[in-house]
Protein backbone atom coordinates (compact mmCIF):
# COMPACT_ATOMS: atom_id res chain seq x y z
CA UNK A 1 0.00 0.00 0.00
CA UNK A 2 2.99 2.97 1.10
CA UNK A 3 4.73 1.36 -2.05
CA UNK A 4 1.93 1.81 -4.51
CA UNK A 5 1.46 5.63 -2.61
CA UNK A 6 5.26 6.16 -3.03
CA UNK A 7 5.36 4.95 -6.31
CA UNK A 8 2.00 7.10 -7.68
CA UNK A 9 3.28 10.19 -6.42
CA UNK A 10 6.72 9.46 -8.19
CA UNK A 11 5.11 9.09 -11.60
CA UNK A 12 2.55 12.28 -10.84
CA UNK A 13 5.52 14.44 -9.97
CA UNK A 14 7.25 13.06 -12.82
CA UNK A 15 4.32 14.10 -15.25
CA UNK A 16 4.20 17.42 -13.56
CA UNK A 17 7.97 18.16 -14.33
CA UNK A 18 7.89 17.44 -17.50
CA UNK A 19 4.38 19.44 -17.82
CA UNK A 20 6.80 22.13 -16.19
CA UNK A 21 10.19 22.01 -18.56
CA UNK A 22 7.88 21.68 -22.11
CA UNK A 23 5.69 25.01 -21.26
CA UNK A 24 9.03 26.99 -20.23
CA UNK A 25 7.80 27.73 -16.67
CA UNK A 26 11.37 26.76 -15.09
CA UNK A 27 12.86 28.78 -17.06
CA UNK A 28 14.47 32.23 -14.83
CA UNK A 29 13.55 34.68 -16.89
CA UNK A 30 10.07 33.49 -17.39
CA UNK A 31 9.84 33.38 -13.74
CA UNK A 32 11.06 37.19 -13.50
CA UNK A 33 8.96 38.35 -16.23
CA UNK A 34 6.00 37.14 -14.22
CA UNK A 35 7.19 38.64 -11.33
CA UNK A 36 7.74 42.10 -13.02
CA UNK A 37 4.35 41.55 -15.04
CA UNK A 38 5.92 41.08 -18.29
CA UNK A 39 5.27 37.56 -18.93
CA UNK A 40 2.04 35.91 -17.65
CA UNK A 41 2.48 32.10 -18.99
CA UNK A 42 3.26 31.71 -15.34
CA UNK A 43 0.32 33.40 -14.06
CA UNK A 44 -2.05 31.39 -16.81
CA UNK A 45 -0.88 27.79 -15.68
CA UNK A 46 -0.75 28.95 -12.24
CA UNK A 47 -4.75 30.12 -12.33
CA UNK A 48 -5.93 26.84 -14.10
CA UNK A 49 -4.32 24.72 -11.81
CA UNK A 50 -5.62 26.82 -9.25
CA UNK A 51 -9.48 26.61 -10.73
CA UNK A 52 -8.94 23.01 -11.43
CA UNK A 53 -7.64 21.83 -7.79
CA UNK A 54 -10.50 24.48 -6.24
CA UNK A 55 -13.14 21.99 -8.32
CA UNK A 56 -11.97 18.86 -7.76
CA UNK A 57 -11.22 18.87 -4.18
CA UNK A 58 -14.12 20.21 -2.96
CA UNK A 59 -16.08 18.10 -5.64
CA UNK A 60 -14.31 14.95 -4.05
CA UNK A 61 -14.89 16.10 -0.70
CA UNK A 62 -18.42 16.01 -1.43
CA UNK A 63 -19.05 12.98 -3.04
CA UNK A 64 -16.87 11.22 -0.48
CA UNK A 65 -13.81 10.68 -2.26
CA UNK A 66 -11.54 12.55 -1.00
CA UNK A 67 -11.72 13.72 3.15
CA UNK A 68 -10.79 17.35 3.57
CA UNK A 69 -9.35 18.26 6.74
CA UNK A 70 -8.25 22.09 7.34
CA UNK A 71 -6.09 22.97 9.62
CA UNK A 72 -6.30 25.74 12.34
CA UNK A 73 -4.86 29.11 11.13
CA UNK A 74 -1.25 29.72 11.59
CA UNK A 75 0.06 33.36 11.80
CA UNK A 76 3.28 31.74 11.08
CA UNK A 77 1.84 30.67 7.65
CA UNK A 78 2.00 35.00 6.57
CA UNK A 79 5.73 35.00 7.83
CA UNK A 80 6.56 32.14 5.83
CA UNK A 81 5.12 33.01 3.18
CA UNK A 82 6.86 36.07 2.65
CA UNK A 83 9.66 34.36 3.33
CA UNK A 84 9.30 31.85 0.56
CA UNK A 85 8.45 34.68 -1.27
CA UNK A 86 11.78 36.70 -1.18
CA UNK A 87 13.23 33.52 -1.67
CA UNK A 88 11.36 32.78 -5.22
CA UNK A 89 11.84 36.24 -6.37
CA UNK A 90 15.55 36.51 -5.66
CA UNK A 91 16.31 32.84 -7.31
CA UNK A 92 13.49 32.54 -9.48
CA UNK A 93 12.64 29.11 -7.87
CA UNK A 94 10.07 27.53 -6.17
CA UNK A 95 10.45 23.59 -5.31
CA UNK A 96 8.35 22.61 -8.00
CA UNK A 97 10.64 24.61 -10.39
CA UNK A 98 13.77 24.08 -9.11
CA UNK A 99 13.56 20.17 -8.81
CA UNK A 100 12.40 20.17 -12.71
CA UNK A 101 15.83 22.46 -13.34
CA UNK A 102 17.55 20.21 -11.74
CA UNK A 103 15.91 17.05 -13.88
CA UNK A 104 16.65 19.25 -16.70
CA UNK A 105 20.33 18.74 -15.84
CA UNK A 106 20.59 22.50 -14.72
CA UNK A 107 23.31 23.12 -11.91
CA UNK A 108 22.88 26.23 -10.17
CA UNK A 109 19.26 25.35 -9.11
CA UNK A 110 21.66 23.07 -6.23
CA UNK A 111 22.04 26.18 -4.44
CA UNK A 112 18.36 26.51 -4.38
CA UNK A 113 18.26 23.27 -3.02
CA UNK A 114 20.86 23.59 -0.42
CA UNK A 115 18.86 27.02 0.60
CA UNK A 116 15.47 25.04 1.22
CA UNK A 117 17.20 22.61 2.83
CA UNK A 118 19.04 25.01 5.23
CA UNK A 119 15.61 26.34 5.77
CA UNK A 120 13.76 23.46 6.66
CA UNK A 121 16.42 22.69 9.03
CA UNK A 122 15.79 26.07 10.67
CA UNK A 123 12.14 25.76 10.77
CA UNK A 124 12.57 22.11 12.01
CA UNK A 125 14.83 24.02 15.07
CA UNK A 126 12.34 26.56 15.51
CA UNK A 127 8.72 25.06 15.08
CA UNK A 128 8.06 24.64 18.77
CA UNK A 129 8.21 28.51 19.79
CA UNK A 130 6.72 29.71 16.47
CA UNK A 131 3.20 27.35 17.23
CA UNK A 132 3.48 28.44 20.74
CA UNK A 133 3.44 32.31 19.46
CA UNK A 134 1.70 31.91 16.32
CA UNK A 135 -0.61 29.03 16.01
CA UNK A 136 -4.65 29.64 17.25
CA UNK A 137 -6.58 27.05 18.00
CA UNK A 138 -10.22 29.47 17.77
CA UNK A 139 -10.08 29.90 13.92
CA UNK A 140 -10.29 27.00 11.55
CA UNK A 141 -8.20 27.70 8.25
CA UNK A 142 -11.49 26.79 6.53
CA UNK A 143 -12.35 29.82 5.09
CA UNK A 144 -15.74 28.97 4.05
CA UNK A 145 -16.83 27.75 7.88
CA UNK A 146 -15.09 31.29 9.31
CA UNK A 147 -17.02 33.70 7.10
CA UNK A 148 -20.40 31.29 7.15
CA UNK A 149 -21.40 30.45 3.64
CA UNK A 150 -21.96 27.58 1.48
CA UNK A 151 -18.23 26.48 -0.12
CA UNK A 152 -19.79 26.62 -3.93
CA UNK A 153 -21.16 30.07 -3.17
CA UNK A 154 -17.03 31.08 -3.46
CA UNK A 155 -16.08 28.94 -5.89
CA UNK A 156 -17.95 28.97 -8.50
CA UNK A 157 -17.84 32.68 -8.91
CA UNK A 158 -13.65 32.92 -8.11
CA UNK A 159 -13.63 29.99 -10.74
CA UNK A 160 -15.54 32.25 -13.47
CA UNK A 161 -13.64 35.97 -12.30
CA UNK A 162 -9.93 33.69 -12.49
CA UNK A 163 -11.39 32.13 -15.81
CA UNK A 164 -12.36 35.48 -16.83
CA UNK A 165 -8.82 36.42 -15.66
CA UNK A 166 -6.89 33.73 -17.88
CA UNK A 167 -9.07 35.00 -20.99
CA UNK A 168 -8.44 38.63 -20.55
CA UNK A 169 -4.47 37.93 -20.38
CA UNK A 170 -4.63 35.81 -22.86
CA UNK A 171 -6.77 38.05 -25.29
CA UNK A 172 -4.20 41.17 -24.64
CA UNK A 173 -0.91 40.15 -23.54
CA UNK A 174 1.79 37.18 -25.65
CA UNK A 175 3.37 34.99 -24.40
CA UNK A 176 5.90 34.52 -27.53
CA UNK A 177 8.00 37.44 -26.64
CA UNK A 178 11.73 36.54 -26.96
CA UNK A 179 12.32 36.59 -23.27
CA UNK A 180 15.57 34.02 -23.49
Amino acid sequence: MILSKILLGLVIGLIFGYILSRTGITKYPRVMGMLRLKDFKILKFMMTAVISSLILFHLFGDLGWLKLSPKPLHWGMLLGGLIFGTGMGLLGYCPGTMAARIGEGKKEPIIALVGMAIGIFIYALLIKPINEIFLSEKISGDIFQLIGVNKWIIIIPAAILFSGIIYFVNKNFSDNKKLF
